[in-house]
């Protein structure tokens, strides 16, 4: 039988605790200040408060001279979340569901996935083994035998995209027509106007290696389903000069991407 994945909660007062005894002064997606507007006396008193609720969980313990200690496992799950090697943030939008982002953070030793599965509360656990990231991302995209749009790989402008979304909500076909005008075929102005009026589920997916340089890489892209398949779109430039590349695509394609997005290899989308 196996054994269930190491998996710890730490409410947002606890994890801040436990940052501070990894000398870290937060985690990505908590910002720079995640206590907000309290006071120094408030913030004592909510880490005072943590440490009793750790130490009634047996999470820490007392140590020699009054000093705190972290049981492993809180060790290991916060600090490679702390200290990654790798990380891959999903942003993910759909209807039912609204947004809701996942990290995960990898070291050679361990790789850990870090959500909110409610207001204040911070979910740890650690992935079964190394091919635990690619299927836990496919799962949360919910790649399944979707089929690539009957369109062209095609590029429009970052401020042609924003309006096309804006007017999308209204009517689909004022959509095509914008992309008609700039150029793209009948065939995918219709087939990416129809994927903006009826997003089933947006996934932004942002990659990060840490030491693969002197200045960590990083690397994404977005998929969009639609009601004929999946759409991959890649930003180039910026502010004026930005621009979007569309590329129709299957599930198995998005999944030979994200191979490459964990891997840190060019993305080659076709």
């Amino acid at each position: 039988m196996n054994k269930p994945p190491l998996s710890i909660r730490l409410s947002t007062e606890e994890l801040m605790l436990v940052l501070w005894l990894l000398n870290t002064p937060t985690l990505p997606g908590l910002g720079d200040n995640p206590f907000g507007e309290w006071s120094q006396d408030q913030i004592s008193a909510a880490l005072a408060a943590a440490e009793r609720s750790l130490r009634a969980r047996r999470l820490v313990s007392k140590g020699e001279e009054g000093s705190i200690q972290m049981e492993q496992v809180v060790m290991a799950l916060v600090g490679t979340c702390a200290v990654p090697e790798f990380s891959v943030v999903l942003t993910s939008e759909a209807p039912p569901t609204g947004r809701i982002v996942h990290y995960f953070h990898a070291t050679q030793l361990l790789a850990v996935e870090h959500s909110n599965p409610e207001p204040g509360v911070h979910r740890f656990e650690a992935l079964a083994d190394s091919s635990a990231l690619l299927e836990r991302l496919q799962e949360l995209m919910e790649l399944d035998h979707q089929a690539a749009p009957k369109a062209k790989p095609s590029r429009v402008t970052l401020a042609l995209l924003q309006e096309a979304t804006q007017k999308a909500l209204q009517d689909s076909k004022q959509v095509a027509a914008l992309f008609l005008n700039t150029g793209l075929d009948k065939d995918t102005a219709r087939e990416f106007g129809n994927t903006l009026a009826q997003t089933r589920r947006r996934s932004a997916l942002a990659s990060i290696h840490h030491l693969r340089q002197e200045t960590p890489t990083s690397d994404g892209f977005v998929v969009l389903e639609g009601p004929s398949g999946l759409w991959a779109l890649q930003i180039t430039g910026e502010d004026a000069s930005a621009m979007v590349n569309l590329w129709p695509q299957s599930a198995g394609d998005i999944r030979l991407r994200l191979k490459e997005l964990i891997a840190g290899e060019t993305l080659t989308f076709s």
